[in-house]
């Protein structure tokens, strides 16, 4: 069966069109990875599939329910990008408070909450102020409150953010322990390599259209197999480089991605010789130059740069 399935769904701002038919299908139990750049239609996707915002067509389905109806929101955990909780309120209160909202046993709550905030590393918090949190340990509270209901699909939206490298690291384990207990991960993050660690599939959106989903491994094995010739090329000044390399004949196409500058050479030998040259005229400094490799960012700025190019050719 499937977690989530949006079929056409489309969404419209006035002239703004944030959704153009985008359709998912997100198997259940697994992690599935949304991914795309600030504005390719990822928050807006989310807020269709808890039933937040109503599609201007199309359709959402969770487990087969019409997103948004009662049966769909039984079956949701849900964990914010911007999470805002009441200072005043002790920690064990609000998932005691989560729980009474998920219909919960009475009996349950505090066995259950105990449990959770062991398991998010807030052991010995749970009778102090929310407000005496730190961020990160907020950004903890926040997955817990979402998996209290015992939810069979958890959506997170940039989880991690707020926590330093070992706290990523641990929550991305708590992640993994969720899919491993049976449930479904719907995740959004900018943060690639985290995505890479913990999702089975992966979409990737842009410009309000989907324009890859499946498998994780599959999507990056057919990358790499048409990206042989591909580079990434950082500077401190891209915008100083961009026309001469747009008009070197040893280069097919070139791309930006944010502060990468995406290469794909036809001729790799004077690609190699010729650059530095590039570099020195066009007075930049070099901060990295290399081929793009299997990497799960590496595969994401490969697309990038292809739809760049289709939207120019």
């Amino acid at each position: 069966m499937l977690a989530i399935e949006t079929r056409n769904l489309r969404k419209v701002f006035g002239n703004f069109h944030a959704l153009k038919g985008v359709n998912i299908e997100v198997p259940e139990g697994k992690c599935y990875g949304l991914l795309g750049p600030n504005g390719a239609g990822k928050s807006t996707t989310i807020k269709i599939i808890l039933g937040l915002l109503t599609p201007t067509e199309g359709e959402a389905r969770v487990f087969g329910y019409k997103a948004g109806s009662f049966k769909a929101r039984q079956k949701i955990g849900y964990l914010p990008e911007r999470i805002g909780f009441h200072d005043h309120i002790k920690v064990i209160d609000f998932l005691r408070y989560i729980g009474i909202l998920s219909n919960m046993q009475s009996s349950e709550l505090d066995e259950r909450a105990e449990e959770l905030l062991e398991w998010v590393g807030l052991g010995g918090w749970g009778e102090s102020p929310i407000g005496n949190l730190s961020a990160g340990m907020k950004q903890r509270l926040g997955l817990a409150q979402a998996v209290m209901g015992d939810p069979k699909l958890v959506i997170l939206d940039e989880p991690t953010s707020n926590l330093d490298p070992i706290g990523r690291s641990e929550i991305l384990e708590r992640i993994r322990d969720i899919t491993r207990e049976g449930r479904t991960v719907f995740m959004s993050s900018h943060v690639l390599p985290e995505i890479e660690v913990v999702s089975d599939y992966v979409g990737i959106i842009h410009r309000g259209e989907m324009i890859k989903q499946g498998k994780l491994k599959d999507i990056k094995r057919e990358a790499i197999e048409r990206g042989r010739h591909n580079y990434e090329l950082i500077v401190d000044r891209p915008e100083a480089i961009m026309h001469e390399l747009q008009k070197a004949p040893y280069i097919s196409n070139v791309a930006r991605s944010d502060e990468s500058i995406l290469i794909q050479a036809s001729d790799e030998d004077k690609l190699g010789r010729n650059l530095p040259k590039l570099l020195l005229d066009a007075k930049v400094r070099l901060i990295k130059f290399a081929p793009l490799g299997e990497s799960l960012q590496d595969v994401f700025l490969q697309i990038m740069g292809e739809m760049q190019n289709v939207e120019k050719g």
